[in-house]
């Protein structure tokens, strides 16, 4: 009965998120040439779409190959996803650095995408180091999906006239995992400390990170990034 309903979570869980993918990204990518103002989009901004495009499909593969119990396919694919995640560091860094570096965006947004990134990237590797331990496994996996969604909510948020809301960005972001919290409760009867790591991270960014990027040092690791994933590609 456990597994059951935590297959129909992860299950329903990935399809939420390839719908909110496909929401939050359809005016600038996926659907572009539909609306009024398109503009063909640089090089890099394709290739983010791609890999992350790519991401979000190999996540929806590999939690429908579990609940089929096709375990050895799930495994090799894992190898892919691993290659996948190395390139969404330099392909999801780049449009966030490339912002600041325009002047589109200040630092302190910036910082907050940059951490976001760097926190789902750590997820990630934390649940290839738990492989072996499926029940840790896609719990930290799902940690590293609602790190990574962050950019898609906020674009609904501006399509319903709540951009400045952070009750519903931070809400929808950390939803899934309140939501797998409140189901292992029920099944374990305690409470699962690894359900709420990403609940921490979203919420310690959103207080926190302020104090990292406006001191001198927060400057500082910003050009740092932009001399590594920005300066030689343009």
């Amino acid at each position: 009965m456990k597994s059951k309903s935590e297959h129909i979570f992860f299950k329903v869980s990935a399809i939420c998120y390839a719908l909110i993918v496909f929401w939050g990204f359809a005016p600038s990518f996926y659907l572009s040439r539909f609306f009024d103002d398109f503009e063909p989009l640089p090089l890099p901004l394709i290739l983010h779409g791609i890999v992350f495009t790519i991401w979000m499909m190999l996540y929806i593969v590999q939690v429908i190959l579990i609940g089929s119990k096709k375990y050895t396919l799930h495994k090799r694919l894992g190898i892919f996803g691993v290659f996948v995640m190395i390139l969404m560091i330099p392909t999801g860094l780049f449009p966030v650095l490339y912002k600041y570096e325009a002047g589109l965006n200040d630092i302190t947004l910036t910082g907050h995408n940059v951490f976001r990134l760097f926190s789902g990237y750590a997820l990630f590797v934390l649940a290839v180091w738990h492989r072996k331990n499926s029940f840790f496994h896609k719990r930290l996996m799902l940690g590293c999906m609602v790190m990574l969604m962050s950019a898609a909510i906020f674009r609904i948020s501006m399509d319903l006239g709540l951009g400045s809301s952070q009750i519903f960005n931070k809400g929808i972001q950390v939803l899934p995992a309140i939501c797998l919290l409140i189901l292992d409760m029920v099944n374990y009867k305690r409470v699962v400390c690894v359900d709420l790591i990403s609940v921490v991270a979203v919420f310690a960014i959103f207080f926190l990170a302020d104090y990292f990027w406006l001191m001198p040092f927060g400057e500082v690791f910003a050009n740092f990034l932009l001399s590594i994933f920005v300066e030689p590609f343009i």
